[in-house]
């Protein structure tokens, strides 16, 4: 055994001395280790795949947040496939978003574990925050480097034939008017070997037909690919148990939880023992549930800004939300009542004013310092982390900010009539449009 051990360590010096750098006509022993570590890392990256992504630079938070689960879903189903077992998501950083205005702290290129747990997304499926990435394929921080292929996913121009939608993908060079203009990943670092126009129409199982074709002719480890535009991509599966899954392992990171769990106590008296919501350690403990009761308080997401002009057939006043809010509150005998909303300072004491005697929180951080740890995203989780705790919740029509509020409260266990409320465009509930309703699959 000692023989075959020695034979095999000698065996692997002489390879590594046969493609050592010879400097003054020997091979020192600098050399030699730096030619184990670059042999060392280039057998790890044989197979390694690195999927990146980008949204349309106008998409909100909360899209981006959907937009990740469609092609974890993916990735996780893929690397089951041969040839694509080491294939890994790359988190795109998030640039500076719409909604994100103060533009007195740092906001742009923010790496996904500033908002998430991503050791619990890995609990999902094999992701990597961008600086993860970096260091996998070592790269500097300040250093250029090219990804092997880029591609910008267009829609197709005739997306229904006969009047049919069907899946299908179309590869050709881009013309110079639709080439892709900003720096990739928000970062001028960046460049590219392969730059395609990719039309792309169909859900994200689509995409493994076409990899497999850019598989076979692939020659060099490890295989970087940039799909910019993603939106484009459907969901595979959604509102079933993979698409709960993924869901489900996107917990937030540990320092907005506790911020909101302290601003819970102290305004409150409310925390996870007595919400009875369910929130194990580990996502994957979760088991069908609808039990939670929530804090003594009613929380109410008002969208405002661009919705009070661009969706003014079913947005309401402040007046009727704050009657809508005082019936509700009345029915179920509470005084509290927490706003999550964009409105404007101006907008907020109107609400109050309307609100009366109510009790009226607002979330703001506590300091300049603490506002500049936790960023405007930030705080808009913390928003839906109190939201989610609530006895009762009120959102607003087609908000997506509302509708990761409701997948929340189903992953915590609160009962249906609990969650799934829309602010109706009249207080008296006439002719009112509401959010579909998507129950929790385990």
């Amino acid at each position: 055994m000692l023989g075959r051990l020695l034979l095999s360590l000698l065996l692997c010096s002489l390879q590594i001395l046969a493609e050592c750098p010879i400097s003054h006509g020997t091979c020192n022993y600098k050399d030699f280790f730096i030619t184990f570590n670059q042999n060392k890392a280039s057998r790890r990256a044989e197979g390694a795949i690195y999927f990146l992504y980008d949204v349309n630079s106008v998409e909100g938070f909360n899209l981006r947040r959907d937009v990740y689960i469609r092609l974890a879903v993916f990735l996780k189903a893929l690397r089951k496939k041969a040839g694509f077992e080491k294939a890994q998501l790359v988190l795109p950083p998030f640039p500076r978003l719409y909604h994100w205005k103060s533009d007195h702290i740092m906001q742009d290129s923010v790496l996904w574990r500033q908002f998430f747990d991503i050791p619990s997304m890995r609990n999902y499926t094999a992701v990597l925050d961008f600086d993860e990435f970096l260091r996998e394929i070592g790269v500097g921080q300040k250093e250029r480097f090219s990804l092997d292929h880029v591609y910008q996913l267009q829609n197709f121009e005739d997306m229904f034939v006969n009047g049919v939608f069907t899946d299908k993908f179309e590869e050709k060079p881009c013309v110079k008017e639709n080439h892709y203009r900003r720096p990739f990943l928000n970062n001028q670092l960046i460049s590219h070997k392969v730059f395609s126009c990719l039309k792309f129409q169909g859900s994200a199982s689509l995409l493994e037909k076409f990899l497999k074709k850019k598989l076979k002719r692939n020659k060099s480890w490890p295989w970087t690919m940039l799909f910019l535009n993603s939106e484009i991509i459907l969901h595979d599966f959604w509102g079933n148990d993979e698409f709960w899954r993924a869901r489900r392992s996107m917990r937030f990171s540990k320092t907005l939880v506790d911020i909101a769990s302290e601003y819970r106590l102290l305004n409150f008296n409310s925390t996870d023992e007595t919400d009875l919501v369910q929130r194990p350690d580990d996502w994957r403990l979760e088991k069908p549930y609808r039990g939670a009761k929530g804090g003594n308080y009613l929380c109410a997401h008002i969208r405002r800004a661009d919705f009070v002009l661009g969706r003014e057939r079913t947005t309401p006043s402040l007046k009727s939300i704050a009657n809508q809010i005082t019936a509700k509150v009345k029915d179920l005998k509470i005084s509290k009542v927490f706003i999550s909303s964009d409105c404007n300072g101006f907008e907020f004491q109107n609400l109050k004013s309307y609100l009366g005697r109510m009790r009226i929180y607002r979330f703001r951080p506590e300091s300049f310092q603490q506002k500049a740890q936790i960023m405007d995203g930030g705080i808009a989780i913390i928003d839906q982390i109190i939201c989610s705790h609530a006895k009762h919740f009120i959102g607003t029509y087609e908000s997506t900010f509302t509708y990761r509020i409701y997948e929340e409260r189903e992953i915590l266990g609160f009962p249906k009539d609990a969650t799934f409320n829309t602010f109706c465009k009249n207080d008296d509930l006439s002719n009112c449009e509401k959010n579909s309703v998507w129950p929790i699959v385990f």
